[in-house]
Protein backbone atom coordinates (compact mmCIF):
# COMPACT_ATOMS: atom_id res chain seq x y z
CA UNK A 1 0.00 0.00 0.00
CA UNK A 2 0.99 3.55 -0.68
CA UNK A 3 0.77 4.20 3.01
CA UNK A 4 3.42 1.08 3.75
CA UNK A 5 6.02 2.36 1.23
CA UNK A 6 5.64 5.93 2.87
CA UNK A 7 6.44 4.21 6.16
CA UNK A 8 9.76 2.40 4.65
CA UNK A 9 10.75 5.43 3.29
CA UNK A 10 10.97 6.90 5.78
CA UNK A 11 12.89 4.22 7.96
CA UNK A 12 15.29 4.35 5.37
CA UNK A 13 15.40 8.41 5.72
CA UNK A 14 15.73 7.59 9.52
CA UNK A 15 19.13 5.34 8.75
CA UNK A 16 20.54 7.15 6.47
CA UNK A 17 20.39 10.30 8.75
CA UNK A 18 21.82 8.33 11.91
CA UNK A 19 24.41 7.02 9.29
CA UNK A 20 25.54 10.60 8.48
CA UNK A 21 26.27 10.81 12.45
CA UNK A 22 28.73 8.06 12.62
CA UNK A 23 32.76 9.25 12.64
CA UNK A 24 35.38 7.26 10.28
CA UNK A 25 35.75 4.17 12.38
CA UNK A 26 32.18 3.57 13.17
CA UNK A 27 31.43 4.12 9.27
CA UNK A 28 34.09 1.67 9.01
CA UNK A 29 32.99 -0.58 11.51
CA UNK A 30 29.21 -0.61 9.58
CA UNK A 31 31.00 -0.89 6.15
CA UNK A 32 32.88 -4.61 7.73
CA UNK A 33 29.41 -5.60 9.35
CA UNK A 34 27.66 -4.98 5.92
CA UNK A 35 30.11 -6.91 3.57
CA UNK A 36 29.98 -9.78 6.17
CA UNK A 37 26.42 -9.58 5.78
CA UNK A 38 27.12 -9.42 1.65
CA UNK A 39 29.03 -12.70 1.97
CA UNK A 40 26.90 -14.56 4.18
CA UNK A 41 24.35 -14.25 0.92
CA UNK A 42 26.42 -14.56 -1.44
CA UNK A 43 27.58 -18.07 0.15
CA UNK A 44 23.79 -19.03 0.81
CA UNK A 45 22.55 -18.13 -3.02
CA UNK A 46 25.60 -19.80 -4.36
CA UNK A 47 24.66 -22.83 -2.93
CA UNK A 48 20.98 -22.34 -3.54
CA UNK A 49 21.87 -22.22 -7.18
CA UNK A 50 23.24 -25.36 -7.41
CA UNK A 51 20.31 -26.79 -5.85
CA UNK A 52 22.17 -28.14 -2.70
CA UNK A 53 21.68 -28.59 0.95
CA UNK A 54 24.20 -27.26 3.36
CA UNK A 55 24.52 -31.02 4.03
CA UNK A 56 24.92 -31.54 0.45
CA UNK A 57 27.10 -28.46 0.02
CA UNK A 58 29.12 -29.81 3.18
CA UNK A 59 29.79 -33.34 1.84
CA UNK A 60 31.13 -31.58 -1.54
CA UNK A 61 33.47 -29.42 0.45
CA UNK A 62 34.90 -31.91 2.73
CA UNK A 63 32.98 -29.89 5.78
CA UNK A 64 30.62 -30.41 8.60
CA UNK A 65 27.23 -29.01 7.89
CA UNK A 66 27.41 -26.97 10.53
CA UNK A 67 30.53 -24.96 8.90
CA UNK A 68 28.04 -24.42 6.28
CA UNK A 69 25.68 -23.09 8.22
CA UNK A 70 27.90 -20.79 10.15
CA UNK A 71 29.79 -19.53 6.40
CA UNK A 72 26.23 -18.16 5.62
CA UNK A 73 25.83 -16.54 9.19
CA UNK A 74 26.82 -12.77 8.67
CA UNK A 75 29.22 -13.14 11.65
CA UNK A 76 31.00 -15.69 10.48
CA UNK A 77 34.14 -13.60 8.73
CA UNK A 78 35.29 -16.55 6.85
CA UNK A 79 38.67 -15.99 5.56
CA UNK A 80 39.19 -15.44 1.75
CA UNK A 81 40.48 -18.81 1.18
CA UNK A 82 38.16 -21.15 3.33
CA UNK A 83 35.44 -18.92 0.74
CA UNK A 84 37.14 -19.88 -2.79
CA UNK A 85 38.06 -23.34 -1.48
CA UNK A 86 34.27 -23.73 -0.58
CA UNK A 87 32.85 -21.81 -3.63
CA UNK A 88 35.29 -24.24 -6.05
CA UNK A 89 34.28 -27.15 -4.19
CA UNK A 90 30.44 -26.20 -5.42
CA UNK A 91 31.74 -25.92 -8.77
CA UNK A 92 32.62 -22.03 -9.16
CA UNK A 93 35.09 -19.88 -10.09
CA UNK A 94 35.67 -16.85 -8.17
CA UNK A 95 36.52 -13.37 -9.48
CA UNK A 96 38.42 -10.79 -6.70
CA UNK A 97 37.92 -7.12 -7.57
CA UNK A 98 39.95 -4.12 -6.20
CA UNK A 99 37.50 -1.33 -6.72
CA UNK A 100 39.27 2.15 -6.74
CA UNK A 101 36.78 3.67 -4.77
CA UNK A 102 36.90 7.52 -6.39
CA UNK A 103 36.62 6.16 -10.05
CA UNK A 104 34.43 3.09 -8.77
CA UNK A 105 35.90 0.61 -11.47
CA UNK A 106 37.94 -2.23 -10.81
CA UNK A 107 41.56 -1.49 -10.43
CA UNK A 108 42.61 -4.86 -11.07
CA UNK A 109 40.86 -8.26 -11.21
CA UNK A 110 42.02 -11.79 -10.22
CA UNK A 111 39.90 -14.72 -11.47
CA UNK A 112 40.59 -18.08 -9.10
CA UNK A 113 39.53 -21.06 -11.07
CA UNK A 114 38.89 -24.24 -9.72
CA UNK A 115 42.06 -26.40 -10.15
CA UNK A 116 41.51 -29.25 -11.89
Amino acid sequence: TMRHAESHDAVLDDIDAYVATLDEREQRELDVAEAAIDVAILLHRARRHRGLSQVAAAELAGLRQQAVSRFEQPGANPNLASVVAYLHALGYAVEVRAIDPEEDEPAAIARLAPAS
